[in-house]
C-alpha cells in the first residue's frame, strides 16, 4: 500500500500536497518508454530541475510512479514519470498501472514517449504496444514522440533524420502519432533548456488545440476516480477491488487490440486479391507484401518479448 497515500491525498511537489480540485486544473503530462531510456531525465528537463529520481545506464530506476509540478509561463503542469510496466515480466504490474492511473486522474492531456534518438528498437516496439494494451488504441491520439540525445545530431535536423531514416517500426511510429516529435539534450542547462522545453511546449499546445482542449479517457480512469471519492474507512477494500478492475480492464483492451489488428490485416490480404485480380503492377504487389512482413516481423518480436 506504500504510494497509496500519495495517490490518494494528492501529489508531493515542492514538499507541499496539491488537492484533487488543484489536479484538475493542471496540465496534466504522463512520460512513457522502456526501461533506461531517459524517461526521468527528459522529465527533469521539462521541469528544470533535479525532481525525478535518475540515474544514467541501462537499468530503470523509478519503481513506482514519480509526479512532481512545474510551470511555464504561468501554467502549472504535472509530470508523471511511470516506473517499468512496459515489459513483459516486470513486477507488480498491476499496482504500478493502477497507481499511474491514480496519479493522472482525470486523464493525462499529452503522453511523451521517450526514445534514443537512431535507437528505436525491438523493446522500444513492444512498449508501443503495451502503452495500447494498458491505456487503449486510442491513446496515440495524445501521444508526442521525444527523443533523446539531440546533442548526437551533428549537422542533421531532426526532421531530416525522422524523414530519412529507415527504421520502418519508427516510421510507422511517427504517422500513427501525426508526426508530433520533438528532441531534448537532457545534459542542457540555461537558456538551451528552456528553448527546447519552449519548443515542446508550442507542440503541446498544438496538440490541445487539434484535441480541443480533451484528454485521453477509458473506463479505467472513471473507476480511478469512483475510488479517490470512496469512504476513507474503506479505502483498503475499495483499492483491492479497484486494482481487481484494472486487471479486468488491461485484459479487455489487450483483446480489442487484439482484434483491431487481426481486422487491419485481413483488409491488407484482401487488397492484395483484388490487386492481383486486376493486374496491378509487381512494385505495388512488392509494397503490399512488404508492409504484410513487417506486421509479421512486428508480432514475432511481440511473441519474443512475452
Amino acid at each position: 500500500m506504500e504510494g497509496l497515500e500519495k495517490c490518494t491525498y494528492g501529489t508531493i511537489a515542492e514538499g507541499k500536497k496539491i488537492t484533487r480540485v488543484e489536479l484538475l486544473g493542471l496540465l496534466r503530462i504522463l512520460i512513457v518508454g522502456k526501461s533506461g531510456c531517459g524517461k526521468s531525465d527528459t522529465g527533469n528537463s521539462i521541469l528544470c530541475r533535479q525532481a525525478l529520481e535518475s540515474r544514467l545506464g541501462a537499468q530503470s530506476v523509478t519503481r513506482t510512479s514519480q509526479a512532481e509540478m512545474g510551470t511555464w509561463k504561468g501554467r502549472s503542469f504535472l509530470v508523471v514519470d511511470m516506473p517499468p510496466i512496459f515489459e513483459s515480466k516486470a513486477q507488480n504490474q498491476e499496482k504500478d498501472i493502477g497507481d499511474c492511473y491514480l496519479l493522472c486522474v482525470p486523464a493525462p492531456h499529452v503522453l511523451l514517449l521517450v526514445t534514443q534518438l537512431g535507437r528505436f528498437t525491438a523493446q522500444d516496439t513492444i512498449a508501443v504496444r503495451r502503452l495500447k494494451e494498458i491505456f487503449g488504441a486510442g491513446v496515440m491520439r495524445q501521444m508526442i514522440v521525444l527523443f533523446t540525445h539531440k546533442e548526437d545530431m551533428a549537422n542533421e535536423t531532426l526532421h531530416e533524420f525522422v524523414t530519412h531514416t529507415d527504421n520502418h517500426n519508427l516510421s510507422s511510429l511517427v504517422q500513427e502519432c501525426a508526426r508530433r516529435y520533438w528532441a531534448f539534450n537532457n545534459r542542457a542547462s540555461g537558456e538551451e533548456q528552456q528553448g527546447q522545453l519552449a519548443e515542446l511546449m508550442v507542440l503541446v499546445r498544438r496538440l490541445e488545440q487539434e484535441c480541443n482542449g480533451s484528454f485521453h479517457s477509458n473506463d479505467l480512469f472513471l473507476h480511478a476516480s469512483v475510488f479517490l471519492s470512496s469512504n476513507s474507512s474503506e479505502r483498503q477494500e475499495a483499492y483491492r477491488c479497484y486494482l481487481a478492475k484494472v486487471r479486468q480492464e488491461v485484459e479487455r483492451q489487450k483483446q480489442e487490440l487484439k482484434e483491431l489488428e487481426g481486422s487491419w490485416v485481413a483488409k491488407m490480404l484482401c487488397r492484395v486479391h483484388t490487386c492481383m485480380g486486376s493486374n496491378i503492377t509487381a512494385a505495388t504487389l512488392l509494397i503490399v507484401c512488404r508492409l504484410i512482413f513487417i506486421v509479421i516481423l512486428i508480432n514475432l518480436c511481440i511473441a519474443q518479448g512475452h
